[in-house]
C-alpha cells in the first residue's frame, strides 16, 4: 500500500518566504527577495496561491459564478505600481485592495506576513481598502506612481460563462516596455469603402518607428461588436485562445494540478457549445506586417461591420488595441436586385427610369436539370438588350425588339438574365421562364408577323387585309381606328403588350376562331367594309390560344382610295 503523504505547496510557502527574507550579507544575498520573483521563476506557484511575479503577464481561468484571488507584494514604500486585467472571451469583474504591512524595523516584512498564516485564507480573513473595481470587456487598469510597501488582493470574477484572462502586475512600469505603445492618435480610420470593401489607415505604433521592435498590425473583422482585447479576438476563433496553464507540471498532487485538469476540460466544453451556436462570432483575422493602410474585400453589401485593430509583439504575442471602428458597407442600388423567377409564372415588369438595368434568377434543381430551360421576353414598345449567365459566364445575348425565345440546355443550378432598356426612356416587358413546355403562356406566332394590304383589292370603302396563320387552335381579333393626322408616330407609341381588352369596343371589326382543317391553312384574309374615302386607318390583329395570353402582329397602316371605281 502507498502511504507517501502528498504536501500541498502551501507547506512549503512559508519555509520559501523566510528563507528569501532572512538578513544575509551582501555576497550571500539571494537573487530575489520578493514572493512574485519565485513566483515567475516557478509558476507553479502562481496557479496553486496566486502569487503574481513583478513584470510577467499571467493568464489564468475562472469558470462561471467562481472567484480567484491574487497577490502582489510590494517591499517599499513610494514603488510605482501598474496592475492590469484583460479578459478575454467573457465579461469579468474585478476589486483590488491593499494590505498594508507593518513599518521597517518592526522584524516583519511582506513575506513574513504571508508566512504566518497559509497563503489562501490570509487575505479573506484580514480587512482591505478597496482601491479599485471594475466590470467588463475590456482590460481594466491600476496605476500609481506613489504606493506604500504592501501586499495587493486581486479577486476576478466571471460573470457570464468560464473564461481566461490575463493579469499584468509591475513594480517598473516606466522602464519596462512589456506592451507596444499607442500613437498620439490611435484612431482607426476609414478612408472609402463601397458595397463589398472597406480600406482602413492607422498611425504606427512608436514601438515599430521608434522602439524598432519586432510589431505587426493585426485587424480584427466581425459583424456583432467590437473587441477591445487581442486575446478575446484570438478566443473568438476556435482553438485560438490562450492556455492558461503550464505545461509542465510537478507532478506532487498539488490541488492546482487537479484544478487544472478540470478547467481544461471546461475550456473545451464551452469552447465546442460556443462554436455551434448561433452565437459564435463570424470572426476574420487579418495580419498585415507593418502596413498602415490596408483595404478588406468581399464583405456583403449593406451589413455592418465591426474592424478592430491591433499592434501585436511577434516574439511575445504581447498586444495593445487601437481605438476600433464600425461601418456599414453600401446597399446593392435597387436596380441590380435579383428577381427570382418561379417555373412557370409570367411576370409583368413596369419600367421605371431609376433602376433601367434588372436581373432575373431561375433556379432548376432535381428532375428539371434534365429538361430545357425556355425562357421568353416580350417587350411593349421599345429595345432590349438581353443577357443570359450560366455559373458566372455569358452564355446568350440578344436584342429585343418585340417578343424574343431562348432554349438553354445543361443548366445544372441556376441561370441569371440581366435586361436593360436601350434608350434612357422606360420601356415595360413581360418575362416568362420554364423547364415544362406545356406551360408555355403564349400562342406560337409565325416568324413574318405583319399585316398585308392587297394593293389592287384597295377601294374607297374598303380594304382586304392578309397575315400568316399560327397553325393552330387560336381565336383572331381585328381591330382598327382612323390614324390621327397630328400624332405622326402613332404606330411606334403603340404598346405590343396590349391586347383586346385595353382597346375601345367602337374599334373591334370581328373576332374569329380558328381550328380544325381551317388552322392548317398558311393565311387568312379578311375584308374590311364600310370605310370612308382617302382616310388613313391602323389595324391591329391579336392573336390568342385557349387559356394563353394575347400576342399582336405588327401594325399596319393603310389609306382608302379617294374616289371609288366607277
Amino acid at each position: 500500500m502507498n502511504s507517501l503523504f502528498k504536501p500541498p505547496l502551501t507547506f512549503f510557502l512559508p519555509l520559501l518566504l523566510l528563507v528569501s527574507r532572512a538578513k544575509l550579507s551582501p555576497s550571500q544575498r539571494l537573487p530575489g527577495n520578493n514572493p512574485g520573483e519565485h513566483a515567475g521563476r516557478h509558476p507553479e506557484l502562481f496557479y496553486e496561491n496566486g502569487l503574481l511575479p513583478d513584470g510577467r503577464e499571467m493568464t489564468a481561468y475562472a469558470a462561471q459564478g467562481t472567484t480567484k484571488k491574487f497577490f502582489f507584494t510590494v517591499e517599499e514604500d513610494n514603488t510605482p505600481v501598474r496592475i492590469m486585467v484583460t479578459p478575454c472571451s467573457a465579461r469579468i469583474e474585478w476589486n483590488l485592495s491593499m494590505l498594508e504591512l507593518p513599518e521597517d524595523g518592526s522584524g516583519s516584512s511582506a513575506a513574513d506576513q504571508l508566512s504566518e498564516q497559509r497563503p489562501r485564507r490570509q487575505p479573506t480573513t484580514m480587512p482591505g481598502t478597496i482601491l479599485k473595481s471594475y466590470s467588463g470587456y475590456d482590460a481594466g487598469k491600476y496605476i500609481t506612481n506613489t504606493s506604500p510597501a504592501c501586499t495587493y488582493v486581486l479577486e476576478v470574477r466571471s460573470v457570464e460563462r468560464g473564461t481566461t484572462f490575463q493579469i499584468y502586475a509591475t513594480s517598473t512600469p516606466d522602464s519596462d516596455h512589456f506592451f507596444p505603445e499607442l500613437p498620439s492618435d490611435p484612431q482607426v480610420d476609414v478612408t472609402s469603402f463601397n458595397k463589398n470593401r472597406v480600406s482602413l489607415a492607422w498611425k504606427p505604433s512608436p514601438s515599430d518607428v521608434v522602439y524598432h521592435q519586432p510589431v505587426r498590425y493585426c485587424l480584427a473583422i466581425n459583424t456583432r461588436r467590437n473587441y477591445h482585447t487581442w486575446c478575446g479576438v484570438q478566443s473568438s476563433v476556435p482553438g485560438g485562445g490562450s492556455n492558461p496553464f503550464p505545461s509542465s507540471q510537478t507532478r506532487f498532487g498539488f490541488d492546482s494540478e487537479r484544478e487544472m485538469r478540470k478547467a481544461r476540460k471546461q475550456i473545451q466544453d464551452e469552447q465546442a457549445v460556443l462554436s455551434r451556436s448561433e452565437e459564435a462570432p463570424d470572426m476574420v483575422i487579418e495580419c498585415v506586417g507593418s502596413k498602415t493602410l490596408h483595404t478588406i474585400t468581399n464583405l456583403d453589401p449593406g451589413t455592418r461591420y465591426f474592424f478592430d485593430l491591433f499592434a501585436v509583439d511577434q516574439v511575445t504575442n504581447r498586444s495593445v488595441a487601437y481605438l476600433g471602428t464600425s461601418i456599414y458597407t453600401r446597399a446593392e442600388p435597387p436596380d441590380r436586385r435579383v428577381i427570382r423567377l418561379k417555373d412557370g409564372g409570367l411576370r409583368t415588369i413596369r419600367g421605371d427610369r431609376s433602376s433601367p438595368v434588372k436581373q432575373f434568377r431561375f433556379p432548376v434543381s432535381g428532375k428539371s436539370r434534365d429538361q430545357d430551360v425556355n425562357i421568353t421576353i416580350q417587350s411593349c414598345s421599345q429595345k432590349l438588350a438581353v443577357e443570359i449567365w450560366r455559373e458566372g459566364v455569358k452564355i446568350r445575348d440578344a436584342t429585343v425588339k418585340s417578343l424574343k425565345h431562348f432554349s438553354i440546355r445543361n443548366v445544372e443550378d441556376e441561370l441569371l438574365i440581366k435586361v436593360k432598356s436601350r434608350r434612357r426612356t422606360p420601356t415595360d416587358y413581360k418575362i416568362f421562364a420554364t423547364t415544362n413546355p406545356s406551360k408555355y403562356p403564349f400562342p406560337q406566332l409565325p416568324k413574318d408577323s405583319t399585316i398585308r394590304v392587297f394593293k389592287n383589292l384597295r377601294q374607297c370603302t374598303s380594304v382586304t387585309l392578309a397575315w400568316l396563320s399560327t397553325k393552330e387552335v387560336s381565336q383572331y381579333c381585328l381591330y382598327m381606328r382612323e390614324e390621327d393626322p397630328k400624332s405622326r408616330s402613332l404606330i411606334r407609341q403603340d404598346n405590343r403588350c396590349h391586347g383586346p381588352k385595353n382597346r375601345k369596343k367602337s374599334e373591334k371589326v370581328l373576332c374569329r376562331s380558328v381550328n380544325g382543317a381551317e388552322a392548317d391553312r398558311d393565311a387568312l384574309t379578311e375584308v374590311v367594309t364600310d370605310l370612308k374615302a382617302g382616310t388613313k386607318y391602323i389595324f391591329d390583329v391579336y392573336v390568342s390560344g385557349v387559356g394563353k395570353e394575347t400576342l399582336a402582329y405588327r401594325s399596319k397602316s393603310v389609306k382608302t382610295k379617294r374616289t371609288c371605281d366607277v
